[in-house]
């Protein structure tokens, strides 16, 4: 059994548990979820960490073999029919099958666990069988993508996910979160072409700079459970329960007075 602590447990769909711990089997997965109530004693073999853990991270919008797919290409989607427009480019570009290994590389380096992968040929299957990675894979030709996007003059279906992350926000002016939609927001990185690094820890604080008013709380969510949900992987993935193996990830150099992510936050994986 491997016993760690910190600061703050996270297990997202319960409130954070100060100095709790995480019981782990061999096989990492979760045995017990202990709140010490704040006053943390000697345990054997103990492991104390300063920040706050929290699940693995689950990124809703990936284009592994599409490294070709830009900034500017992803803009042009942003409208009412992101599902058309998204497959519409995608036709039109070239596979990138160099880059494949460098994208999931990233997702792991930054603590993703789970991804949608959209693709239009699934000439990567074997390269994601062998990652660390749980992928959702997307075609894109059978089916549109049905994430939607928060634009402001448009009805959003109240039975559909919305994506995001900071090309979104800053493209979509005067976006501001509704509160009936919190558990809807879920976070999704997109190509290399779009990104240095596919990290949607990086998402969460580019968003913390643009929407300040959010907690750090809120923005987990958005990385974790909601996504979860929106792939229908709940029952593994997103937050921390008893049977499940979400993974593990320590965020440091936060502001915790005011609940805030900076740019000096940092990623830790432990599991």
């Amino acid at each position: 059994m491997r016993k760690i602590a910190a600061n703050y447990i996270f297990p997202v769909i319960a409130t954070p548990l100060k100095n709790g711990i995480i019981v782990l089997d061999e096989n990492n997965y979760i045995v017990d979820i202990i709140d010490t109530k704040g006053q943390i004693k000697e345990i054997q073999n103990l492991e104390f960490y300063s920040g706050i853990i929290v699940p693995g991270f689950v990124d809703v919008f990936t284009l592994l073999s599409f490294s070709s797919f830009s900034g500017k290409d992803f803009e042009d989607c942003l409208h009412d029919d992101f599902g058309s427009a998204l497959k519409k480019s995608l036709l039109q570009k070239d596979t990138t099958a160099n880059t494949i290994q460098r994208g999931i590389n990233q997702l792991e380096a930054y603590g993703t666990v789970a991804a949608a992968d959209y693709f239009i040929l699934n000439n990567h299957a074997d390269q994601k069988r062998k990652s660390k990675l749980s992928f959702s894979d997307m075609n894109a030709v059978e089916s549109n993508c049905s994430l939607q996007l928060p634009i402001s003059n448009k009805q959003l279906n109240p039975n559909q996910s919305i994506l995001l992350n900071r090309m979104i926000v800053e493209k979509l002016n005067g976006f501001a979160p509704a509160e009936s939609e919190m558990n809807r927001y879920c976070i999704g990185t997109g190509s290399l072409g779009m990104h240095l690094k596919l990290s949607v820890f990086e998402e969460l604080k580019a968003l913390q700079e643009i929407l300040p008013d959010l907690t750090f709380w809120e923005l987990i969510k958005w990385g974790t459970i909601n996504g979860a949900k929106h792939l229908q992987i709940e029952n593994r993935f997103g937050s921390l329960e008893i049977g499940k193996k979400p993974g593990l990830n320590l965020l440091t150099n936060l502001d915790y007075p005011n609940q805030k992510f900076n740019a000096a936050s940092t990623i830790k994986i432990l599991v």
